[in-house]
């Protein structure tokens, strides 16, 4: 796995961050600083490329909109954050902390758990998405190699666990993001990866061979593999380059263009685990995670309270009074999980998923009241889920019943307040019944949550249109045609 695989997930590509980058040097350093900078680094032999080469292809990508030669990427890491590198860390950790795993970690995670050999990952990432599904989605604990002082894991046949193998180490653990640190891999990798490529039959994905470590142990004549190499490359990006088409004969690999990176893990998840990749399936799953870690904490929570009530140090009457309460809210929550555990034990019945799911098919074949008899089903076992509410308004839409639909979106925003299609659903209602500046505040609220809804700037569009401000209306169809 490359960088290409955690852009869904909110991890910016190589590109997209030399670019970033490149505007943080010219607006807060200035390019006058970076080219001393660049010029006592060349002399130094610690930049790979000219400094004026970097500038033109900075130019150019400005003028073009196209992205900056990943040849750069190294070199523009480091004039960026010089002279203090582990700035550069703290940066890559800042966003990390932001990710939301990509919908391809849930396949990959059922590929790495389900036993059948598939269960090494090598990556080149820092990033800890690999790690994050497994934790979520699946049981399975997974091996996490985050330093070439541990390598010899990956290369043990015997564990049956999920390896991930970080040759350029984890975020926390120092990691190598410099070219003189990349153009090598560490020794210790090298003769555990030659035996794991006669072992295994690598899959490529997000990987553009820009690092010369890992790179150069693919490319090595005596590195054997045992049925060729599979490398997917992005449509939009064209064939990869020359470099990777040669590897890939050499190899008798195969190159395989894929859309993307959740798209071509959709598809080899639905060919391998079909019912597993069924929403209700899970949705059911992750929910019953949350239940169960409700249900374990408030157990012990109510434990916890009951030592405290016999603790001779809480002895006020204020401390045994707030423990009371605590204990009853406790309690209650205890109870009700037990009575919906008990339930759905004896009598088998219906998940609130299963309605929405038949809801929806209700809802394909135009039967309203019936689709929203088995939302109304769902919400009544879980009452709690903002998207069953939203579903149910959008069906009172489309039987015309606007000010029913509009009270589920506010009730799906009560619930969830960063519901960007919530907000988006209710514009249209408040549009349907003549309420245009309403409907544009709410479309307003959606694009700020979501800058490319699309839809919500059409939306949008249409209202500005019906209260004659047409100048606001062509703005907004104007970024929606770019969209």
């Amino acid at each position: 796995l490359g960088a290409g695989a955690s852009v869904s997930s909110g991890i910016p590509s190589g590109t997209d961050l030399e670019y970033a980058w490149m505007q943080e040097i010219e607006s807060t350093i200035g390019l006058n600083e970076i080219r001393e900078v660049a010029k006592k680094l060349q002399k130094e032999n610690l930049l790979e490329n000219d400094f004026e080469e970097i500038e033109r292809a900075w130019i150019e990508s400005k003028i073009s909109n196209k992205p900056i030669p990943s040849k750069f990427y190294f070199d523009i890491y480091k004039l960026r954050f010089f002279p203090n590198r582990r700035n550069g860390y703290h940066y890559f950790e800042k966003i990390m902390a932001k990710t939301n795993l990509g919908f391809g970690y849930y396949p990959l995670a059922l590929i790495l758990a389900a036993d059948k050999g598939n269960n090494l990952i090598i990556t080149t990432n820092f990033d800890s998405l690999v790690e994050d599904a497994l934790f979520l989605y699946t049981k399975t604990k997974p091996i996490v190699i985050n330093h070439e002082l541990l390598a010899d894991y990956a290369g043990d046949m015997n564990i049956k666990r999920p390896i991930i193998a970080k040759v350029h180490r984890g975020i926390f653990f120092d990691p190598l993001n410099q070219s003189e640190e990349t153009n090598e891999l560490k020794a210790e990798w090298h003769d555990v990866l030659a035996s794991v490529f006669q072992n295994y039959t690598p899959i490529v994905i997000g990987y553009g061979g820009g690092d010369n470590s890992l790179m150069a142990l693919l490319e090595d004549e005596n590195i054997q593999m045992k049925n060729g190499i599979y490398w997917c490359y992005a449509e939009d990006y064209g064939l990869p380059n020359e470099k990777i088409q040669n590897l890939i004969q050499k190899k008798n690999g195969y190159l395989v263009r894929i859309v993307d990176f959740d798209i071509i893990m959709f598809y080899l998840g639905r060919e391998l685990f079909p019912q597993e990749l069924d929403f209700s399936v899970i949705a059911k799953k992750l929910h019953n995670q949350i239940d169960l870690r409700i249900v374990n904490y408030a157990e012990e929570y109510r434990k916890l309270l009951k030592i405290e009530n016999t603790d001779n140090e809480c002895s006020t009457k204020i401390c045994k009074n707030q423990s009371k309460l605590e204990f009853s809210m406790d309690k209650k929550i205890i109870e009700e999980q037990a009575v919906i555990s008990e339930k759905k034990k004896e009598q088998n019945e219906m998940t609130a998923w299963d309605y929405l799911q038949r809801g929806n098919r209700h809802y394909e074949l135009k039967q309203y009241d019936k689709a929203i008899e088995n939302y109304t089903n769902g919400i009544n076992i879980q009452p709690d889920i903002a998207y069953f509410y939203n579903i149910r308004g959008y069906t009172y839409f489309k039987m015309k019943n606007y000010n029913e639909a509009i009270a589920n979106y506010n009730k799906s925003l009560e619930l969830n307040p960063e519901y960007d299609a919530a907000y988006n659903n209710r514009g249209i209602a408040r549009a349907a019944l003549g309420e245009y500046e309403m409907a544009i505040a709410d479309y307003t609220e959606a694009i700020k949550l979501n800058p490319k809804y699309k839809e919500a700037y059409l939306e949008r569009a249409k209202a500005y249109r019906l209260i004659g401000e047409f100048e606001n209306a062509r703005a907004d169809e104007t970024v929606a045609i770019k969209l």
